[in-house]
């Protein structure tokens, strides 16, 4: 139930925040420097490109005999090549690699919710793009064996 006697919302006269008294919440946190890479290494970039050219060229052999589609294909390459330029020239504007902490400690990227393997951050960033992958693969099989 969502509404029932003993939801918090029901009894919220009831509840009485207590503010932190201990020195550490007296602490101001000071401003870390801006990362411009995220801490992400050049191979998970490299290979997020090579998904999206991958699904980009599938999409090309699979509907390429349409000019509507390859009108449509063009404007989603244009897409993804803003969304990596810009994060190119973000990287590239004078001043990156100061004060930048790199994100890589002892082989394990460096989160807020812990550590994390190399292999963990290469599946998670990558899995849609190499999904996206495939699926342009998958509809360049079907054109194939279809035609």
């Amino acid at each position: 139930m969502l509404l029932d006697e003993n939801n918090m919302a029901v009894h919220s006269d009831n509840f009485h925040f207590e503010p932190a008294r201990s020195e550490a919440a007296a602490q101001v946190a000071r401003v870390q420097p801006e990362t411009r890479t995220f801490g992400i290494p050049a191979i998970i970039w490299g290979s997020m490109a090579a998904s999206y050219a991958l699904f980009f060229l599938g999409l090309v052999a699979g509907t390429g005999h349409d000019g509507r589609a390859l009108f449509m294909i063009a404007i989603s390459i244009l897409y993804a090549v803003m969304y990596f330029g810009t994060a190119f020239a973000l990287n590239s504007l004078s001043g990156s690699g100061q004060n930048e902490k790199s994100q890589w400690i002892k082989g394990r990227f460096d989160t807020f919710t812990g550590r994390m393997s190399f292999g963990a951050v290469y599946g998670q960033m990558l899995i849609v793009p190499m999904m996206f992958a495939l699926f342009g693969v998958g509809i360049a099989i079907i054109r194939s064996a279809v035609m």
